[in-house]
């Protein structure tokens, strides 16, 4: 939303998460979904120098997909897990593509 419409980029990951919360999940799922969607808001959040097509941006949400399942269980009831989530699966990418580079 920042690269296209111009929006600020809080703006943006506010929107992001705001739709997001109206997008109807089974009770199964409880509210990770919504979490997932909250901590890629965040990830979408980074330069757009680090991020340049959309293939990357799927690498940076595997990854933060995969970070979050495997902290599904840590840090329960702290905050900030999600912006962590975020920072460290752009992290990990951007260094991964500058070894791979």
């Amino acid at each position: 939303m920042h690269t296209t419409l111009a929006l600020p980029i809080v703006l943006s990951a506010a929107l992001i998460g705001l739709i997001g919360s109206f997008i109807p999940f089974p009770a199964r799922y409880q509210n990770h979904p919504y979490a997932s969607i909250y901590a890629g808001s965040f990830a979408g959040m980074c330069s757009t120098s680090l991020i340049s097509n959309y293939w990357e941006i799927a690498i940076i949400s595997a990854i933060g997909a995969v970070l979050y399942t495997l902290t599904l269980n840590v840090f329960a009831g702290f905050g900030g897990r999600l912006g962590s989530i975020a920072f460290a699966s752009v992290a990990l990418f951007v260094l991964a593509k500058g070894l791979l580079i």
